[in-house]
């Protein structure tokens, strides 16, 4: 009888494949120690993205360094699009696929350029999974935090330096000045 864990492992082994049909690499082409890296990568990152969805736990987390396949598949019973990621392994593929398409080039800067501009690895526009909104008046709704992935402390929506942070910088400033005096006192002394 096929239970429940086998049919989501290779259901997340299916979606895996489909994920990975954008850079394709010869696993053979990649030393073995290397592939063990990326494999120890990828089964330590997909549990830090399952924590950003309810209930916060990981179904399937598994990886072959044999042939680079691997299953991600978070508690909420979906594949989180772990490509948004480094330390993961469609980002080592894409980075692998890059290297590899420049070493082709054979020392033409065009060809080079092409493959590393026109095909970018990682995050080029990563989904906020934590993003909140709060009400400023009546219906109107704004989001808070900008484009990163951690926007700092809540309530931190601007550059301007106020409290705790201003007295940081006030600090560091003076304590800069305090030893920079200090030096020019113990050289003047000699």
């Amino acid at each position: 009888m096929v239970s429940f864990k086998t049919t989501g492992i290779v259901a997340a082994a299916a979606l895996a494949t489909l994920a990975q049909a954008d850079y394709q690499i010869d696993p053979s082409t990649v030393p073995l120690a290397t592939r063990q890296r990326w494999c120890r990568d990828e089964k330590l990152t997909c549990p830090l993205i399952c924590q950003q969805t309810e209930p916060r736990t990981t179904l399937v987390n598994d990886c072959d360094p044999e042939t680079l396949q691997y299953g991600c598949l978070c508690g909420d019973n979906k594949q989180p699009n772990v490509s948004e990621y480094s330390l993961s392994m469609p980002y080592y593929v894409c980075t692998e696929w890059g290297r590899q398409c420049v070493a082709k080039c054979n020392n033409n800067n065009v060809c080079a350029s092409d493959c590393l501009q026109n095909h970018p690895c990682g995050a080029t526009n990563p989904q906020r999974q934590n993003a909140s909104a709060t009400s400023t008046q009546g219906a109107t709704a704004t989001q808070t935090g900008s484009d990163g992935l951690y926007t700092g402390p809540p309530g931190s929506s601007s550059d301007k330096k106020t409290g705790a942070g201003s007295a940081l910088e006030a600090g560091r400033s003076w304590g800069f000045a305090v030893v920079f005096v200090g030096m020019f006192a113990g050289f003047a002394m000699l």
